[in-house]
This record gives structure tokens, C-alpha cells and sequence, in this order.
């Protein structure tokens, strides 16, 4: 991560996030703007054999003939990604480039968590992605550039542009919670990284994982009180937190099959656990904490 020098300003490009032209100032001198900027990957072939060596130094093989040329690119299975937007953090913004990084990181979970799962920080640079003159001289490092095997997605992305604002409005709360909780840092990250787990199996009892770190303040009964306190964090005494309360049960039923190594879940539960801790993370980032045991029985038995 030290391709970026300590006074630097920092640049991560971003896929499945279409703002063309537009630019967004997210406040101490950060920018989301639109960019432009094309990635082959996994890798491409560099000829190093003493043939194709010869031919690029206007040598003929030992037949008199020029050797056939190696397999394309295309041909080894690569293909392109293009880096549709960019986070630009000067270095103004930060006492370091480590910190600076974890800036562009949050920014990333809250556009995730908000406007779009499907984003991904394909690479970072010392350059504008949005600048063919200023990347090409610029130190570039690969990011997230492994497959999403449980792949969130919009149903309706209609509302990507406006809930930018949003984003810059909340983004600092959810750092500062990030870095000065545990719990808020074990659920962002499963949330973050989720999708990039190939067994779903794993997700569950990650995701639940984080839920229990907040939610199960007791080893005992941790159905009910995960469940209950969860439902009770979320919705006001009535019947939609009975409702959601049994909901999170039956979800929990899932995580406990997974761990246990007996899965007996669907898709639809692990899109369904996604869904409730990423409610349960914006309203941590809402309310700019993250709730405390005796905050969270005071809902339970509607004192609160």
C-alpha cells in the first residue's frame, strides 16, 4: 500500500458506478467525480523466451523466419474492467497515506452500504484514473480484483446519483465508528467482505457472527436474545417488532445449521442476513453509536 508517497494526494477507482461527467464534493476537500479508465486482467503475457527476444531485437529464428507469434491477451482468458469513478483524497486531508486509505476505504463501505453493493475499489494510483496523461506516469496498485461469488445487486438504481449526498452527509460518522469500535468495525468488514466469500456458508456465520458481537450481551438463550434485541433495535413496541423478531429467529435457525456444518439454508437467507445488519449499521451510523447493553434492554421492554 506504499506505491502512494506520504504527501501525496490518493486515488482509488471505482467499478459499477456511472456519474459520467459529474463530480461530488464530500467534504475536506475529497471528490467523487466521474473518470474513464480501462483494466486487463488477470494478467498480461510479457514474451521472455529467446525467440521472441531475438524477434523484438530484429532477429530471425534459427529457420530464417521471424517465430509465430505468442497467444493474444484474449486467448489466456483475460478480460477488462473499466474504472467508471474515482475518490480523490488530497493529502491535505489526512496526516498520512495509511490514513488517507482508511478515508477512501470508508467512503467505499458507505457508497456499498447506501448507493450500490455491487461498487468495488478495483485499484488505487497516484494519479487521476479520470487523466490518461496523469496515469500513465502514475504508480498503480490492484485492490479488489477477485470475483464476487455472492454478487448484491440494486433492483431499481435509479437513485444512485442522488444518494451521493447522503454519503458525503454520513460518511465521517461511520469512520469514526469504524475506527473507535469493535463491534462497528466486525460488522462493517463482514458486510464489506461478504461478497467476496466463495462458501455461503461461511457469509451466514459471518454475518451473524457480527450480529451476536452487538446483540448477545449472554452466551445463554442466544436465539431468543439476538433475535428479540435485534427486532427491538429496529422496530417500536408493536406488532411489526413481534414479526421481525420471529423473522431474525428463523434466520438464526440458518447461521446455527451452517456453523454446525449441516446447512439447510436458501439463498434468500443470506440475502435476507445481508439486508438486517446492513439496517443495523445505518442506524448505528444514524444514531453515531453503537448501542450498549442497557440501551438495548431499555427497547427491549419498550423503555426507550
Amino acid at each position: 500500500m506504499d506505491s502512494v508517497g506520504a504527501d501525496e494526494t490518493l486515488y482509488i477507482g471505482l467499478t459499477e458506478l456511472e456519474l459520467g461527467d459529474r463530480q461530488f464534493d464530500l467534504g475536506e476537500g475529497i471528490m467523487l467525480r466521474g473518470s474513464a479508465a480501462t483494466f486487463m486482467y488477470p494478467f498480461t503475457l510479457v514474451n521472455t523466451d529467446k525467440e521472441s527476444m531475438r524477434v523484438s531485437q530484429g532477429q530471425l529464428g534459427a529457420d530464417g523466419y521471424p517465430p509465430l507469434p505468442q497467444p493474444a491477451f484474449w486467448h489466456l482468458g483475460g478480460r477488462q474492467t473499466v474504472v467508471s469513478a474515482e475518490i480523490q483524497v488530497p493529502a491535505e486531508a489526512a496526516r498520512s497515506h495509511a490514513e488517507r486509505f482508511a478515508i477512501a476505504r470508508t467512503l467505499v463501505f458507505v457508497l456499498r452500504l447506501w448507493s450500490n453493493p455491487a461498487i468495488c475499489m478495483h485499484a488505487m494510483s497516484s494519479g487521476a484514473f479520470s487523466s490518461a496523461q496523469a496515469l500513465s506516469a502514475a504508480r498503480v496498485v490492484p485492490l479488489e480484483t477477485w470475483p464476487r461469488h455472492v454478487a448484491l445487486g440494486l433492483i431499481d438504481g435509479s437513485k444512485v446519483l442522488e444518494s451521493i449526498s447522503w454519503v458525503g452527509d454520513n460518511w465521517r460518522e461511520a469512520h469514526w465508528l469504524y475506527a473507535s469500535s469493535a463491534e462497528f468495525r466486525l460488522a462493517a468488514d463482514a458486510l464489506d467482505s461478504g461478497q467476496f466469500i466463495q462458501n455461503d456458508a461461511l457469509v451466514l456465520v459471518s454475518l451473524w457472527g457480527a450480529l451476536e458481537s452487538i446483540f448477545s450481551p449472554s452466551t445463554s438463550e442466544l436465539k431468543f436474545r439476538v433475535s428479540a434485541l435485534v427486532a427491538s433495535y429496529l422496530e417500536p413496541l408493536g406488532p411489526a417488532r413481534a414479526a421481525l423478531q420471529k423473522e431474525v429467529a428463523r434466520l438464526y435457525d440458518k447461521r446455527s445449521a451452517a456453523a454446525h456444518g449441516k446447512p439447510r439454508h436458501e439463498k434468500a437467507d443470506v440475502l435476507a442476513s445481508f439486508e438486517l445488519l446492513r439496517k443495523v449499521l445505518i442506524k448505528m451510523i444514524r444514531e453515531k453509536a453503537v448501542p450498549t447493553k442497557e440501551a438495548l434492554e431499555l427497547r427491549l421492554f419498550g423503555a426507550a
